[in-house]
């Protein structure tokens, strides 16, 4: 059942951040930022087996860019995102005649396995294991081929492929997928009334995408999915004898020009999709709209200010427990980290502080023998501040203020080598009851 909570200050925030974004991005200039001069031709080295279009395609300088410290340091943090390169320096140089833009980098190990061990949802009575193995740049081309098997608690099998560029002239790019999941029920209401199930997912799909600039795309992707539960009860498959086929296609654009994906200090995230569930001649026929947008403020005193508001919507038939909308799985209110609340419906916001104890470095390792691919570990520390609110509703109900769930809190973010980013927080809800929490995901 739901229970009204208090308003917080959160709500209020977020209601005004469009103002804020609007005064962010229409701010004049401050004038302190100096041009180092004019690029004539930009140099990359380090690249043994990545292709140089690769790089350039993640840079905002080109030949004929005036040059800044700011500038580089912005394109510097791109071609880390790519998660290609162990350490990236950019540097710029000029001789008599020619100004040069120098990009240096040293590859990763390409070639991956992957150990799998966790616990599911955060429970260690949950426990999955398996392995994987990825390839992260075929060919040079940033290409990714993945295949991974977990078994204990919600076993799970996937074969995928993406190229982010197979036309370079086109910009264009290309995905398929191919999966099996065994997930428990995660509907509690579903639960109380009739007990646990299972959700046997098969699904294949592909995809096709354009690259309009550097930061804007757009991607359509179909596929064909069967789900079958282990027994069925009314709303957790449309069908009556409890299995689900239907073809689904998903429409989006992006808009993203952060700066380090892992863990931004600047830049702009907007992504808006429609999902089409079934094509109007099976049981199953509804759609799902949905948004998110993230910016990043760089503050005085190194600081740097988050806001993020996204949500969805249905509209159509009958919408199933496994196509609805959680928090407590993969998104989460902190506060309330480990408490799941269901609907058709989702919105939320969070709004948050980082500052850098220790800015991310990479650093050369010489006091032990190790491979080029692994000579350089980039660390950081950074300290954040952060306040979340969200709720969901099924349609037909009524949204108030009374009914979003809100947490605040602070913590500790590592930034670990080979992108990977660990949060240690405390948070407390606005019952004023707190939780520590452990987060594996990469921040917003």
């Amino acid at each position: 059942m739901r229970l009204p909570t208090n308003n917080t200050v959160l709500c209020l925030v977020l209601a005004f951040w469009p103002l804020l974004l609007y005064a962010q991005d229409h701010a004049p200039e401050s004038g302190l930022t100096r041009v180092l001069g004019i690029i004539d031709t930009v140099i990359v080295a380090g690249n043994t087996s990545t292709e140089k279009y690769v790089i350039l395609n993640e840079m905002s300088l080109k030949p004929g860019s005036p040059v800044t410290q700011e500038e580089m340091d912005y394109d510097r943090d791109r071609i880390y995102s790519l998660g290609l390169f162990t350490r990236v320096e950019i540097y710029y140089d000029s001789l008599a005649t020619q100004r040069f833009l120098y990009v240096d980098v040293r590859e990763r190990w390409h070639l991956i396995p992957i150990p799998i061990f966790g616990f599911r949802d955060g429970d260690p009575k949950k426990i999955f294991f398996g392995g994987g193995i990825l390839h992260n740049n075929l060919r040079g081309r940033n290409q990714k081929l993945l295949a991974y098997l977990t078994l204990g608690y919600d076993p799970s099998f996937s074969v995928s492929y993406y190229d982010p560029l197979f036309d370079h002239e086109n910009r264009l790019s290309f995905s398929a997928s191919l999966s099996y999941n065994r997930i428990r029920n995660r509907s509690e209401i579903q639960e109380e009334l009739w007990g646990e199930f299972d959700e046997n997912h098969y699904n294949a799909s592909v995809g096709l995408g354009k690259r309009f600039s550097l930061y804007q795309s757009a991607n359509v992707s179909a596929g064909y999915k069967l789900l079958k539960v282990s027994e069925y009860r009314p709303g957790r498959t449309v069908s009556t004898d409890g299995t689900d086929s239907f073809v689904h296609i998903t429409l989006s654009y992006t808009y993203d020009s952060r700066d380090l994906f892992e863990y931004p200090t600047r830049g702009t995230f907007l992504q808006i999709f429609v999902t089409k569930q079934g094509l109007g001649f099976g049981p199953v026929n509804f759609a799902r709209y949905g948004v998110d947008v993230r910016k990043y403020f760089m503050l005085p005193l190194k600081l740097t200010l988050v806001l993020r508001l996204k949500g969805s919507v249905v509209s159509g038939g009958e919408v199933p427990t496994y196509a609805q909308a959680y928090y407590g799985y993969g998104e989460r209110i902190r506060g309330y980290f480990y408490t799941v609340f269901q609907g058709e419906d989702i919105v939320g916001g969070t709004v948050e502080f980082r500052y850098p104890l220790f800015p991310a470095t990479t650093y050369h390792v010489t006091f032990i023998p190790l491979p080029p691919e692994f000579a350089y570990w980039r660390f950081g520390i950074g300290l954040a501040l952060f306040g979340d609110t969200g709720t969901t509703w099924f349609r037909g109900e009524k949204l108030t203020w009374r009914f979003l769930y809100s947490g605040f809190g602070g913590g500790l973010d590592f930034l670990l080598p080979y992108s990977l980013v660990v949060r240690l927080q405390y948070a407390w809800n606005n019952h004023f009851q707190g939780q520590f929490i452990l987060d594996l995901r990469k921040p917003v």
